[in-house]
């Protein structure tokens, strides 16, 4: 078993829940905001598919890179500040050119949303990484960190609705730079002493390791060697693909609820609030994951979570009374939420510790995937169809995701926690108390 981290070279809970809180008051902002002011650009249909697709396309490819970065070299809180850095860069140079009236036209705001996807996948990634190791080596519970993230997101969505104009062509740009600007100095407060410590107890243990010590196969080999052996795992290729489907459907609603709910006559004023309540029931789904995943395996948790999208897409494509769209609203705590901290338990369970950001990469990729596919279908038929069509179709795509997921509890053992690699579900549902 690797020693434990000294507690000084620890990120502490309130540091990894600062950061998060840093960081999703950037989406707060952006998913809300970020289609009408495109629309507002003049950018419409396939083209704001596009755009809006670059976040979801480099969650495709960068992911896995950075993973297999943050573990063959060791770095993790490094990665989230160059990230908070360069995404700062990104949106302080959108502002600048919006406030002196230069028009970037389609292709330049594609190469900004390109370059802003290209930082934003560490910034989010590598946070998980750090807190779920953190859970690991000090017993503080995933969801208690992560849904610091979900508030801010929330405060956000309700602030910028109130308070930031789509219209103006700096104020959303100038918003985002700012937010970025406040993660980038709380990135400061992770110390970056606490990276890797797989890789500091190989270096400690390597005399050991070269005397002969027996390991198990699964645990031999590089980075890439133990990833791709992860890789032609049955259950886990299915777990992909079942994440790639679900996250496909949900990209309908990042790119088309606002519009969805403008054209069919919601109070402008609260759509903000409608963002907030869905988000609302995603804060309490994290801080009581712990029972659910301590009772349930994650591939049934899932299965679950994506019986509960399919309902909640269907749903949102026929109901048109404000009210009640609000009271749907709650089921993003089963359609996000449960299917987040589901998927990061099995990630947990089934990836040596040596490669956790590496597998972490690989879920992110899938679901940027399916993100992808995603965007670029929905502008399409949100253009064609409204959301009508556009939510119907997404409810199809996660009951076939809903399908698979039964496929895949059904043909999965639940893994045995040991001394060697706690299991995911015993990370997520450990105490809430703070150690510091």
């Amino acid at each position: 078993m690797p020693p434990p981290i000294p507690s000084e070279h620890r990120p502490s809970p309130r540091a990894i829940s600062l950061y998060y809180f840093g960081i999703f008051a950037v989406l707060g902002v952006y998913l809300p905001l970020f289609p009408s002011w495109l629309e507002a650009r003049g950018i419409r249909g396939l083209a704001m598919g596009a755009i809006a697709a670059t976040l979801p396309a480099m969650g495709l490819v960068a992911p896995p890179v950075f993973g297999l970065i943050a573990d063959a070299l060791g770095v993790r809180v490094w990665l989230l500040r160059a990230a908070c850095a360069g995404a700062f860069v990104v949106f302080a140079l959108l502002a600048l050119s919006s406030a002196l009236g230069v028009s970037l036209g389609f292709g330049g705001l594609f190469v900004a949303a390109l370059a802003f996807a290209f930082f934003r996948s560490p910034m989010f990634m590598m946070a998980d990484v750090v807190a779920v190791e953190a859970s690991a080596s000090s017993g503080i519970a995933y969801g208690r960190l992560r849904l610091w993230g979900s508030i801010s997101f929330a405060l956000m969505a309700i602030a910028s609705g109130a308070l930031v104009d789509p219209a103006q062509p700096a104020a959303f740009p100038s918003t985002i730079a700012a937010s970025l600007l406040i993660a980038f100095a709380i990135s400061w407060a992770l110390p970056a002493r606490s990276e890797a410590p797989f890789r500091r107890s190989a270096l400690r243990d390597g005399a050991a390791d070269a005397a002969g010590a027996a390991r198990a196969p699964a645990a031999e080999g590089s980075v890439r060697q133990r990833a791709r052996a992860l890789l032609q795992s049955h259950d886990f290729r299915l777990f992909l693909a079942a994440s790639f489907l679900a996250q496909s459907a949900t990209s309908s609603y990042d790119l088309c609820y606002t519009l969805h709910l403008r054209d069919i006559g919601f109070p402008e004023s609260l759509v903000g609030v409608a963002w907030a309540v869905g988000v609302a029931g995603e804060i309490a789904l994290m801080a009581f994951s712990g029972p659910l995943l301590k009772r349930f395996a994650p591939p049934t948790v899932l299965a679950f979570a994506f019986a509960g999208a399919s309902l909640r897409w269907a749903l949102l494509s026929y109901v048109r009374f404000w009210p009640a769209l609000l009271a749907i609203q709650p089921l993003h705590a089963v359609s996000f939420g449960m299917m987040w901290v589901a998927s990061l338990a099995y990630t947990k369970d089934r990836s040596p510790p040596q490669i956790l950001a590496t597998a972490q990469g690989l879920f992110t990729a899938s679901a940027g995937a399916g993100s992808v596919v995603g965007m670029l279908v929905w502008g399409e038929l949100y253009k064609h169809g409204g959301g009508t069509l556009t939510f119907g179709v997404a409810s199809i795509t996660a009951l076939i995701a809903f399908v698979l997921a039964v496929t895949f509890a059904r043909s999965t053992r639940p893994t045995r926690p040991t001394r060697r690699s706690p299991s995911g579900g015993s990370i997520f549902s450990v105490s809430s108390r703070c150690q510091e």
